[in-house]
């Protein structure tokens, strides 16, 4: 059987080209899998979107996707979500450190602010989608957890009003560029890190007052397309 598929919840997500057989075999070898979805296209808009369409078994596309340690509500037609991050995500928590203060400029349904907010002082999730910030607010409420501020709009602009953080998430590989690197350097205490996220065929921008430190591949999308963190602290 295929394994070109991939588990969201209780939802199992097959490619444009998959077909009935495969969606049954997955039904019936996957007890927790309730919902089979195909995609109908490509990633679409500004937020990042693969839509689906059920094609069999219980009719929704909300689910709740058990990771490390926590649960993360999600409506995978209204915001974007990946389970291949989850080692990514796991990555940066063990990374943070208790005191923390964090912005989280491309949050979505929170699954890196929900998976650190626990080990930080307090986290600023931002997110031009409101459905994207709605289910995070429910993310919130659903882990018991207290201190994050979910904000709705423009990165870009809510950043300006926030305090300076010790810690910033940029993972939206398609909206990430220097400007918006520098808009983040604007935000970030002295020796605080950026985590940057972008491809291997995109810039790989250079600021001045920022150090890259690291560098490292996350997961690949195609031959010589990599989905890559390159890491920076402020001088």
């Amino acid at each position: 059987m295929s394994k070109s598929y991939e588990i969201i919840g209780s939802i199992a997500v097959i490619g444009q080209d998959d077909g009935m057989e495969l969606a049954e075999q997955i039904l019936k070898q996957n007890k927790n899998v309730k919902t089979i979805a195909k995609r109908t296209g490509d990633v679409e808009g500004e937020y990042r979107i693969k839509k689906v369409k059920v094609i069999l078994g219980e009719n929704t596309t909300e689910t709740i996707h058990k990771e490390n340690n926590v649960r993360i509500k999600i409506d995978i037609n209204k915001a974007y979500y990946s389970p291949r991050l989850q080692t990514e995500r796991q990555r940066i928590m063990e990374q943070v450190k208790k005191g923390e203060i964090i912005i989280d400029m491309f949050a979505g349904v929170g699954p890196y602010t929900i998976a650190i907010a626990k080990k930080v002082k307090h986290i600023y999730a931002l997110d031009h989608n409101a459905d994207a910030i709605k289910l995070l607010e429910e993310n919130i409420k659903l882990n018991k957890i207290t201190n994050v501020t979910a904000l709705t709009g423009d990165s870009l602009k809510i950043i300006d009003t926030l305090p300076k953080a010790h810690r910033i998430i940029m993972n939206a590989p398609r909206q990430n560029n220097k400007e918006t690197l520098k808009k983040a350097m604007s935000k970030i205490r002295k020796n605080g890190i950026i985590h940057y996220y972008t491809t291997t065929e995109n810039e790989k921008p250079k600021v001045t007052g920022l150090r890259k430190i690291r560098e490292r591949r996350v997961i690949d999308y195609s031959p010589g397309k990599q989905h890559i963190c390159i890491e920076y602290k402020k001088n």
